[in-house]
Formats: C-alpha cells, sequence, structure tokens
C-alpha cells in the first residue's frame, strides 16, 4: 500500500524567525510548504495516541493499519525524568508503550520502529514489549540528558541534538534498499562511547527488527 505519513508539529513561540524549521543538512527550511496534519492546541498527547491507533476521534487524519503494515515514529522534543513534553501536558511511559504493546497485540502492524530523541527517553520505552514486533531506539539512558548541536546565534539556540543530527544526515545519503537500521545504531554506538561515555542509545522492545532495511519504512 501507499505510505501514510502523519504530521504532529509545535513551534515555539518565542522562535525570532517565526514559522522556520532550518535543517540541519543544508540549512534549507523544512517547515514551509509541508503538510501539518496536527498543529497548535490539536498536538497533545490524546491526539497523538489515537492517530496512532487509528481512532477516529480526533476528527483529523489518523493510521488506519493492519497486519500487512509497517510503521515507523520518530519524536523529537523535550524530556524529563519521565515524561516527553507536549505543549501543553505531558506523555507518560505507561501510556505510549501501553499503546504499543495492545496494538501489537491487536496485529495492528506486522513491524514497527520508534525513534525518540529527548532527554531521559529511555524512559519512555523501557517497557516496550520484547517478544512483540514493535523496536524502539532512544538518543539516552534513563539519567542521562540529550547532547545539544548546531548553536545558533541569530535564534540564541541549539538547533538540533546529537542523536538527530546524525540520524538525519545519515538518511541524506544513505540507500534505503540496502542500508539497515543497525548499521547505523552501530555507528551512533560508537560515536556516543568516544564523545559522551554511558550506555547511548539505547534499544528496547524486539532487537531484530533493527534488521530491518530502511526501505521496508522509509521511502528515499
Amino acid at each position: 500500500m501507499d505510505p501514510l505519513v502523519l504530521r504532529l508539529v509545535w513551534l515555539n513561540i518565542t522562535n525570532p524567525a517565526d514559522g522556520v524549521i532550518t535543517s540541519v543538512v543544508d540549512d534549507t527550511d523544512v517547515y514551509k510548504g509541508v503538510p501539518k496534519d496536527y498543529t497548535g492546541k490539536d498536538v497533545t498527547p490524546e491526539n497523538f495516541l489515537a492517530a496512532l491507533q487509528g481512532d477516529d476521534s480526533t476528527g483529523k487524519k489518523v493510521i488506519k493499519s493492519d497486519a500487512n503494515d509497517n510503521i515507523y515514529v520518530y519524536m523529537t522534543g523535550v524530556g524529563t525524568e519521565g515524561t516527553f513534553q507536549f505543549p501543553e501536558k505531558p506523555l507518560y511511559p505507561a501510556d505510549i508503550t501501553g499503546a504499543i504493546n495492545n496494538m501489537s497485540h491487536k496485529k495492528k502492524f506486522s513491524k514497527m520502529v520508534i525513534f525518540m530523541t529527548s532527554s531521559y527517553s529511555a524512559r519512555m520505552l523501557k517497557g516496550l514489549s520484547e517478544s512483540g514486533n514493535a523496536y524502539a531506539l532512544t538518543a539516552c539512558d534513563e539519567n542521562i540528558q540529550s547532547t545539544p548541536s548546531y548553536y545558533d546565534e541569530h535564534k540564541n539556540i541549539y538547533l538540533s541534538d546529537q542523536f538527530s543530527s546524525t540520524w538525519l544526515k545519515y538518511l541524506n545519503t544513505a540507500d534505503f534498499k540496502t542500508e539497515k537500521f543497525r548499521r547505523l545504531i552501530e555507528s551512533k554506538q560508537a560515536n556516543y562511547m568516544r564523545e559522551n561515555p554511558g550506555p547511548c542509545p539505547c534499544q528496547f522492545g524486539n532487537k531484530d527488527i533493527a534488521n530491518s532495511y530502511l526501505c521496508e519504512f522509509l521511502e528515499n
């Protein structure tokens, strides 16, 4: 089936370049002209979980998946010691792992890959079942903050973090038909061990899925 792309996006109101998200790959604006399915007040944990599980209660686009579909989830934002922050309220570990494990049990997908880049992100996904068909990679373990990268002097903020920038640059050159998720993981592990000693990034769920080709989830 054709890929379905679902985007939940929110911007910081203090951004001096209002409505602009700068790519760390080529400095282009990756926000302008891109369809946004959920923005502003609609970006909530409830809507995210409903959209992921195909719940039409949001009144917006949701993922209608079955046992033949692969799902890739990429989450980047602010993490605390026990939550992933949405604009108005947090997402809790039990809610996201519960939703994913429930979807796996109901055969709502063939395979799922979740990338989460935020501080303490391992706390969010360590409850993922190892016997299911979902796999997660987090930027940090449960006691470590993410490492910022690409400081923008005009905006007075870091544009990215080490995990995200490494991943996005990798995607910009990778052959999706021959590259597997595992190669990126091994590369990240090497980089983190050199620069930030510690168990980062972290893997959870069914680690065999790391042997999947990128093209099973993503399109160039």
